[in-house]
């Protein structure tokens, strides 16, 4: 046939068709009553519930006449043959309502008023870049087969209303169940209470790139998919939230059950899953996704006993990983900042800062700042527990590890005050201690110092307590004397005095260090943010 002339119009009609012909023109609902299951409509020779697709787009394009606005209304019927849309303009919407369409749906780049498929059962949607003036809605549907490029295609598609697939079943063994790149709607997407079934490394409801006007919800579904991501919504952008609530998910592969890699929320994003699993993978990939509103996650479905604690024992689930670097979110919901911390220590494949600089960013602006602090010292301890090479040399490492142990990195500056007290304790102790060793008949190893203008003193006379108290301290103070020495000091030329004066030289030099890092603490000088 020559491409260049139009199609031909169906005029062999039969009676059923031509009622639904008449039906199309006044806008009434063309009801076979039939009392068949959209299952034995699929496969039934009965004339009278037999309407051809080729009829459905003549009659879409406006080739039998004027048609109602509110559209082809068909119900209880079996549609023969594939019904191909592509590309056509229609005149009308289009309502399929308990109806079977065994050999599928192709709407590429066509443009539709509206699409009803509630109730229907059929093979396959193929919508690349179909466009809607307002709703396409597949509700209580079922679909059982799409091959490797997926049941349901709306890749660039463009959904003025909303997106409804509640209560909708689809069974895909070969490819995605939903394949939905870069789609826009108007309105929101709704799979509440749906059952999906898969298989492939695309993802079971793709949505990488797709930009919502509204809510995504999730509740209630079901998804599974036996070889890649449940949910692959990479880049996803929308305007209000992300429900996942009641859900029960799994997924396997490398790529993650559930993927929201640089997502951009306009609302809350709830995590509120009854069961969360992959096979092979992380159960949830969130890196440098962006939360509007709350983040809500059960802490279970990660870690089940939702434990709280960090310790370098670990965590026997610790294979239930997360990724999350890069994620921010302004408040946490339903999971304390414990346990939030539990799932960065040991449900994360890998240390990274981030997500602690925005724990602990969150806890600061809500006003618990002892919070903020024991979380970044718990990232100080994880990144030496993980990558101690990033450190330096077992020097540095060493380092790192004595002053997290002293002042915990900075962020517990009065733990060195303390250190610092206890230092100058020992040093006191140890001069009061050498006013009692005896190094030669009649003489200490610390004892008084003759004055150089009064009377002498007799030699080996005994220094107070309170002078060898203060003889200790005076020569532990990094700065400042108490001036004690003119009267009590060490005898350095025994081998006792010498004992004691070295030690107290290496407790000044402590106490030299200390001071420093206690200074540096207070001021915010040694914490590093990563």
């Amino acid at each position: 046939m020559d491409e260049t002339q139009p199609s031909p119009v169906l005029t062999d009609l039969t009676e059923v068709e031509r009622q639904v012909v008449e039906t199309a023109r006044r806008g009434d609902l063309a009801d076979s009553a039939t009392m068949m299951t959209v299952e034995e409509l699929a496969v039934t020779d009965n004339p009278e519930l037999r309407v051809r697709a080729d009829l459905l787009r003549d009659l879409l394009r406006g080739l039998h006449g004027d048609l109602d606005p509110r559209g082809i209304r068909l119900a209880g019927v079996r549609v023969i043959g594939e019904l191909d849309l592509d590309h056509v303009t229609a005149v009308t919407g289009l309502d399929l309502y308990e109806s079977a369409l065994p050999d599928g749906i192709v709407c590429r780049h066509a443009h539709l008023r509206d699409l009803y498929l509630n109730r229907c059962l059929l093979s396959y949607l193929h919508a690349d870049g179909l466009r809607t003036d307002s709703h396409l809605f597949i509700r209580d549907a079922t679909i059982t087969g799409g091959g490797d490029v997926g049941a349901i295609r709306l890749p660039s598609a463009q959904i003025s209303g909303q997106l409804g697939l509640d209560r909708i079943t689809i069974t895909n063994t070969t490819g995605p169940a939903l394949h939905a790149d870069g789609l826009r709607t108007g309105y929101g997407i709704f799979m509440d209470d749906a059952t999906i079934t898969s298989a492939g490394d695309l993802g079971a409801i793709r949505l990488p790139g797709a930009q919502i006007s509204g809510p995504l919800s999730l509740d209630r579904i079901t998804i599974t998919n036996t070889t890649g991501p449940a949910l692959y919504a990479d880049g996803l952008r929308t305007d209000s939230d992300l429900f996942i609530k009641d859900a029960t998910i799994t997924g396997a592969g490398k790529l993650g059950a559930i993927r929201l890699a640089g997502a951009q929320i306009g609302g809350q994003t709830a995590l509120l899953v009854s069961r969360l699993d992959s096979s092979s993978g992380p159960l949830l990939v969130m890196h440098e996704a962006q939360i509007t509103g709350a983040l809500l996650l059960l802490p279970a479905v990660v870690c089940p006993t939702s434990r709280q604690t960090t310790s370098r024992r670990g965590c026997p689930d610790g294979d239930r990983t997360i990724i999350a670097h890069g994620l921010t979110y302004p408040v946490l919901r339903e999971t304390s900042w414990r346990q939030w911390l539990h799932l960065l220590v040991h449900h994360t494949p890998a240390y990274w800062p981030q997500p602690f600089q925005q724990l602990a960013a969150t806890e600061r602006a809500a006003g618990h700042d002892n919070n903020a602090r024991e979380v970044l010292i718990t990232q100080q301890n994880d990144l030496r527990r993980r990558t101690p090479e990033a450190l330096g040399n077992r020097i540095a490492q060493w380092r790192h590890g004595i002053w997290g142990w002293l002042g915990r990195y900075g962020y517990r500056a009065h733990r060195l005050v303390t250190a610092l007290a206890v230092v100058l304790t020992l040093a006191a102790a140890l001069s009061l201690l050498a006013g009692h060793v005896t190094t030669h008949p009649g003489h200490h190893a610390a004892e008084r110092v003759p004055p150089a203008t009064a009377k002498p003193v007799t030699p080996g006379t005994p220094c107070s307590p309170v002078e060898l108290i203060g003889l200790g301290i005076d020569r532990g103070l990094p700065l400042g004397t108490t001036g004690i020495r003119a009267h009590c000091d060490l005898d350095t030329t025994t081998g006792w005095g010498q004992t004691f004066t070295a030690i107290l030289w290496a407790l000044q030099a402590l106490l030299w260090g200390l001071a420093t890092l206690a200074i540096a603490a207070y001021t915010g000088l040694v914490r590093k943010p990563t």
